[in-house]
């Protein structure tokens, strides 16, 4: 099709809409009603879209960031956990081929001189399908003072043999004045097969 047979086609189509029996008033409003018209269609099916499209791309672009930010953080901790898991099993090596948790506890209550007062003791095992397996014993002292406790809890606490207090709980006992009454979760861990 031709641009004249385009023009042609153009003004048969204004005649027959009876452009030519308008004032030039209503042809000025009926042409700027028409620029309106296409404006609003050219917003709304073209500009709008690719604002939104971009608005779109922006915001997955900063969710995409944050999730690389993420997965750095998590590679830094990792990377920690590792150098900590190496140093722990280092300090496991070092100890003594017969060394146990249960063991290791009665010979610090019985340096602190505590170990009548020793309510209960009820080790565990936690097994896991990681390097290392956590070994606890969860432990009663009854009628101890805080003096003894302190010297018992100083020797327990030992992170050069990975030994660690993971909870206590210290309450008054009896009633005696500074008697106490203490429940105590220690831990350690062990080099298990990969």
């Amino acid at each position: 099709m031709s641009l004249q047979n385009v023009s042609s086609t153009m003004q048969q189509l204004l005649h027959k809409l009876g452009w030519q029996r308008l004032a030039k008033r209503e042809k000025l409003m009926v042409s700027g009603l028409a620029v309106v018209l296409c404006l609003l269609i050219f917003f709304q099916f073209i500009f709008s879209p690719l604002l939104d499209s971009r608005q779109r791309l922006q915001k997955s672009l900063v969710t995409r960031q944050n999730e690389l930010l993420l997965m750095q953080n998590l590679q830094q901790e990792l990377q920690q956990l590792h150098k900590k898991s190496g140093d722990l099993q280092e300090r496991i090596g070092k100890r003594a081929k017969t060394f146990t948790l249960f063991s290791f506890i009665e010979k610090e209550a019985a340096d602190a001189k505590i170990k009548n007062k020793i309510k209960y003791m009820k080790p565990s095992k936690v097994e896991g399908e990681a390097v290392l397996h956590e070994s606890r014993v969860d432990m009663k002292l009854q009628d101890i003072s805080l003096a003894s406790l302190v010297e018992f809890l100083k020797g327990v606490e030992a992170p050069e043999k990975a030994v660690f207090i993971s909870r206590i709980s210290i309450q008054e006992y009896g009633k005696n004045k500074g008697s106490l009454s203490a429940v105590i979760q220690v831990i350690t861990f062990t080099v298990g097969d990969v």
